[in-house]
C-alpha cells in the first residue's frame, strides 16, 4: 500500500514535471520569437540583397492615382514663428513613437531614403500647402542600419500611431504641427484633403503600404 502510494506520487510528480517543461519551452519560444522580430529586416536583408531595391521601388511608385484631380486648397496664411533654436533643414518628428527623421526634398529618392524620409516631389511643402504633403520611409530600412536608427529614421513604428497623434514638422526653423485623424491600409491615397499624408510599406515585397493622415493644428 505505501509501495503504490510512492509509486502514485512519483506518477504526478512526473506529470507536474512535463507541465513546466511545457511552460519553460512556451516561455523560451515566445523570448526567441521577441528577440528575432528586431534581428528580422537584417536576416532578411542578408539572405535577400535586392530586398532594399525592391522595397524602394514599392515606395516611391505612384501613390496618387490621377494627380490633376487633386483639389489644390487655400493657401495657410497662419506661419509659425522663426526659431532659431530649431535645427536647419527639415525634419518630420512624431514623439509618441520616437521618430526624429530628416527630411530629404529631391527627386533623388534613394538618397532621400537612406537618410530618413522622402518628400514626395510635385505635391506640398509646409511652406506651399495648396496641396498635400506627402511623405514617405522605409519600414524596415537597410542592413546597415542599427536597431534604433531605425526607430529613430524609419516609419516602422507608424502603425502605432491613431487618431490624436501629434506630428511635427521642422521647416526652415518653424515648427508645423499637424494631428493624425484617420489611416489605412492600401495601394492609393485616399483621402486628399488632408494637409499631410505619411505612408510606408507595410510588409517586404507587399503591394500594401500603410498610410496616415493628418491636419494642421497650429
Amino acid at each position: 500500500m505505501i509501495m503504490y502510494k510512492y509509486m502514485k506520487k512519483g506518477r504526478e510528480i512526473n506529470k507536474l514535471l512535463k507541465v513546466y517543461q511545457i511552460i519553460g519551452f512556451g516561455f523560451i519560444l515566445i523570448t526567441l520569437v521577441l528577440l528575432a522580430i528586431p534581428l528580422a529586416p537584417y536576416i532578411w536583408y542578408r539572405l535577400n540583397p535586392d530586398a532594399v531595391n525592391i522595397d524602394e521601388e514599392k515606395i516611391i511608385k505612384e501613390v496618387v492615382e490621377v494627380k490633376e484631380d487633386v483639389e489644390k486648397k487655400e493657401p495657410e496664411s497662419d506661419i509659425p514663428p522663426f526659431d532659431p533654436n530649431l535645427p536647419e533643414g527639415y525634419f518630420v518628428l512624431i514623439p509618441s513613437i520616437g521618430i526624429n527623421s530628416p527630411i530629404t526634398a529631391s527627386k533623388e529618392y534613394k538618397t532621400a531614403l537612406r537618410k530618413g524620409t522622402w518628400i514626395v516631389s510635385d505635391f506640398g511643402t509646409p511652406e506651399m500647402d495648396t496641396l498635400p504633403i506627402i511623405l514617405a520611409a522605409h519600414r524596415f530600412g537597410y542592413n546597415s542600419w542599427g536597431v534604433e536608427k531605425r526607430n529613430l529614421i524609419s516609419f516602422y513604428n507608424l502603425p502605432k500611431t491613431e487618431p490624436g497623434t501629434r506630428v511635427s514638422i521642422y521647416w526652415n526653423q518653424r515648427e508645423y504641427v499637424y494631428e493624425i485623424y484617420d489611416g489605412n491600409i492600401g495601394t492609393y491615397v485616399t483621402d486628399y484633403s488632408a494637409d499631410l499624408i505619411l505612408y510606408t510599406c507595410k510588409y517586404y515585397n507587399s503591394p500594401e503600404r500603410i498610410f496616415r493622415y493628418a491636419n494642421r493644428v497650429k
